[in-house]
């Protein structure tokens, strides 16, 4: 029987990129913001168990937007990772402690919240950062 997703690749790419220097403190800035946004969407799923997307929206879309100064689909993302963040770690039976990010990180989505073009990355709040390496 057929799923439909035969043949499909998910693929994770990092990507070195050059910022100018204007933008490179800004980005860093962005970067922590979302940190710090991050550990507060994972705690807030977890301790109401906000699961679905519907719910973790309603509980933290605007507060990310407000308080974390995030772009609003920056912010989408941030709630989508904190959710799955929050599921693998309720899925483990020997968990410890909530977890949280220690390091400044961005979770994107190519074509909302990114875009490549020209050997250049073009991230959602202004960001165009040269690229000068690939990792797979």
């Amino acid at each position: 029987m057929s799923s439909g997703d035969e043949g499909l690749l998910t693929l994770t790419i990092k990507m070195r990129v050059s910022p100018e220097p204007i933008l490179f403190e800004k980005l860093v800035n962005l970067m922590r913001r979302y940190r710090e946004g991050l550990n507060y969407a994972i705690r807030v799923v977890v301790e109401n168990n906000a699961l679905s997307l519907g719910k973790a929206h309603k509980l933290l879309y605007n507060i990310l937007k407000e308080r974390y100064g995030l772009p609003s689909k920056v912010a989408q993302d941030c709630y989508r990772e904190a959710i799955a963040i929050a599921k693998s770690w309720l899925g483990n039976p020997n968990r410890g402690r909530v977890p949280g990010a220690k390091t400044p990180r961005l979770w994107l989505t190519h074509g909302y919240s990114y875009r490549v073009r020209d050997g250049y990355v073009e991230i959602l709040g202004g960001f165009r950062l040269r690229i000068i390496g690939w990792d797979m």
